[in-house]
């Protein structure tokens, strides 16, 4: 009922670490059932992680998120693939490929514009 009211799929079998906070009661975001987010991250509304879809084929895994990772508003990360603990991932990037710890990742698709920092 929650995810009714709220506008969210965020599914009750991913695996979601402590003190994880998803901002504005998760407003828009889905989180695919098979997903892993690590411990203390901050997802903004909007957010997608999912599998990619290709035609034809079977959907392949969701992706895994570290530990103290933050998600702007509106991003998207899709298929097997791994955001590094400490990671920012900025507004309404796609995210198609690993981000290194302590990086920040940014547009359409994603790159990583910075490394060392502290999320």
């Amino acid at each position: 009922m929650y995810n009714v009211l709220c506008g969210n799929g965020i599914s009750a079998q991913a695996r979601i670490g402590k003190g994880t906070v998803f901002y504005h009661h998760g407003v828009g975001c889905v989180v695919h059932e098979l997903c892993t987010i690590g411990e203390n991250c901050r997802i903004f509304g909007n957010v997608t992680l999912g599998c990619k879809w290709a035609e034809n084929k079977q959907p392949g895994l969701p992706p895994r998120i570290g530990n103290n990772v933050m998600i702007g508003a509106g991003a998207v990360i899709l298929g097997d693939i791994s955001v590094g603990d400490n990671s920012i991932i900025g507004a309404n990037a796609v995210v198609l490929e690993d981000v290194p710890e302590n990086a920040i990742a940014v547009g359409v698709p994603a790159v990583i514009k910075s490394r060392n920092v502290i999320a």
